[in-house]
C-alpha cells in the first residue's frame, strides 16, 4: 500500500495486507540463504536466471554451471516439459543429487509465486537480499523414498509433498502457502475469511488452476 510502513517496500494502489508482504519478504530472505545442496550466492543466480527466463529476457551472469542455468530456465519458462528423462540426465550431467533438482524446484516456485503477485498488483518485483555466504547446510530428509512422483517424498507423493526430501524448502514453500492463499491448517476451516470469504477464495484458486494446468 503506498505511504504505508512495511517490512518490504512495495508500492501499489491496491491495499495488501501486511501478513501477505511479511511472506514475501521472508520468501526472498530465504532464497538469498544458503540452502541444503545450493549455497546463498548460488540460490540467488538460479532466482534471477528463473526471473529472466519467465521474462524472455537474456541470462544473467551467474556462477551456477551450465547445466542448472539450462533446468533453471526450462523449469521458469516450460516446467510441464520437464519429465524424469531431463531429471535423469541433469542429474547425471551436473554431477548433482535429486535433492539439489528438488531445491532448485523450490527456488523457482517461489520466485513464480511472488513474480505473479507483484506483477497482480503492478507493484515493482521485490529484489532479492546480498546472498548468505555460508556452505551449504547438506541437511536433507533421509526418510524420502522414491514412489509415484519423479522426486522422492516423505509419505504420499503429491502437491503438498513434493518438497519434501528437503526440509528447508518444504518449510518455505508452505510458508508463503500461508501467505499468498491459506496455511494447511487454515485449508480445513471452510469458514475462513482472509480478504474474501472462503467461497471467494476458492473460486479465484480454481481459476487460477485451470489456466495453469494445474490438475490438483
Amino acid at each position: 500500500m503506498k505511504g504505508a510502513a512495511m517490512s518490504l517496500n512495495i508500492e501499489s494502489d491496491y491495499p495488501v495486507a501486511s501478513y501477505v508482504i511479511d511472506g514475501v519478504d521472508r520468501a526472498r530472505h530465504h532464497i538469498a540463504a544458503s540452502g541444503a545442496r545450493w549455497s546463498g550466492v548460488e540460490r540467488v543466480d538460479i532466482a534471477e536466471i528463473a526471473r529472466a527466463a519467465r521474462a524472455g529476457q537474456p541470462r544473467p551472469d551467474h556462477a551456477v554451471s551450465e547445466e542448472v542455468a539450462t533446468m533453471v530456465e526450462a523449469l521458469a519458462s516450460n516446467a510441464h516439459a520437464v519429465g524424469m528423462a531431463a531429471i535423469d540426465q541433469f542429474v547425471a550431467s551436473a554431477g548433482r543429487d535429486v535433492e539439489a533438482y528438488v531445491e532448485i524446484i523450490g527456488i523457482v516456485a517461489r520466485v513464480v509465486a511472488i513474480d505473479t503477485f507483484a506483477t497482480g498488483i503492478g507493484a515493482d518485483l521485490v529484489a532479492f537480499p546480498e546472498p548468505d555466504t555460508a556452505a551449504p547446510t547438506g541437511i536433507t530428509r533421509s526418510a524420502a523414498r522414491k514412489r509415484s512422483a519423479y522426486v522422492p517424498t516423505v509419505g504420499h507423493a503429491g502437491a503438498t509433498s513434493a518438497l519434501s526430501a528437503v526440509e528447508s524448502e518444504d518449510r518455505a514453500q508452505e510458508d508463503l502457502h500461508g501467505a499468498l492463499y491459506l496455511s494447511y491448517a487454515e485449508m480445513g476451516d471452510l469458514f475462513i475469511e482472509k480478504g474474501l470469504p472462503r467461497w471467494q477464495l476458492e473460486l479465484i484458486a480454481s481459476r487460477t488452476s485451470l489456466i495453469n494446468s494445474c490438475f490438483f
